[in-house]
């Protein structure tokens, strides 16, 4: 079995600061009113961003997790994420003319 150190560590690492780096950007696109959350388009596009991050994360903690040998957590990651990608789609594409 591998240690904490080689396995949980970098993954803290990379998603701690660069999940910190992501929140300062969206602060900043907020407090800029570059993303107006009233309207529609950006409504969307700020949950795609946000599914992005989880996305990455999730995979890279799926593979993590099979690589050492915990398939059952790591298949509940990879169901939560086809749950929030099918939700995220039907969000996206219902009642809409235009695509994103």
């Amino acid at each position: 079995m591998m240690d904490f150190n080689r396995v949980w560590l970098p993954f803290l690492y990379l998603y701690g600061v660069g999940g910190l780096i992501f929140l300062i950007g969206m602060y900043i696109i907020s407090q800029s009113r570059s993303l107006k959350r009233e309207r529609q388009r950006h409504k969307k596009w700020f949950y795609v961003l946000i599914f992005g991050f989880i996305y990455y994360v999730g995979i890279h903690s799926f593979f993590t997790l099979a690589a050492i040998d915990n398939l059952t957590i790591a298949y509940t990651v990879m169901l939560v994420i086809i749950i929030l990608f099918t939700r995220l789609t039907f969000y996206l594409f219902k009642k809409s003319k235009r695509y994103i």
